[in-house]
């Protein structure tokens, strides 16, 4: 096979225009929701659900407790801007966190306490009490 000279421009041409397509994208894991680490335990009377949420401000977690599951979301968005007279600067990051777990009992969510300190947010639940309802004697007819 004979060198083609071309070939090698061809090449180098769809590497620059790879390059430059790319440029200023941010990688697609950046953008991604990410999903928060998480524990679940039981005791006697609760279920206590706990989720790692690092660098978040209490305020920005939004929490949600039905009969069956834990809900949480974080969607925080922060933008900077710095002006002088020389330079101008703009800083804009975005970062969101999302997890719903199946609880392995039956709460009552209106009992649901919640607290955040450290990084931590830590969920305990009042397990729903199963009524046992007592036997009754049925007449066969």
């Amino acid at each position: 096979m004979l060198w083609d000279p071309f070939e090698e421009f061809r090449r180098i041409q769809e590497e620059m225009n790879r390059l430059f397509y790319t440029v200023g994208r941010l990688p697609s894991r950046e953008l991604a929701v990410r999903t928060p680490v998480a524990d679940i335990k039981e005791t006697e009377k609760n279920v206590i659900v706990t989720f790692e949420l690092p660098g978040v401000d209490k305020k920005d977690i939004e929490l949600n407790v039905t009969e069956d599951s834990v809900e949480v979301r974080v969607q925080k968005k922060h933008e900077a801007e710095k002006k002088t007279k020389h330079e101008y600067k703009y800083e804009a990051r975005a970062y969101a966190f999302y997890r719903k777990l199946a609880l392995p009992v039956p709460v009552v969510s209106e009992k649901a306490e919640a607290s955040y300190k450290d990084g931590l947010l830590r969920i305990e639940i009042r397990k729903k009490v199963a009524k046992i309802e007592g036997s009754k004697r049925i007449q066969i007819k």
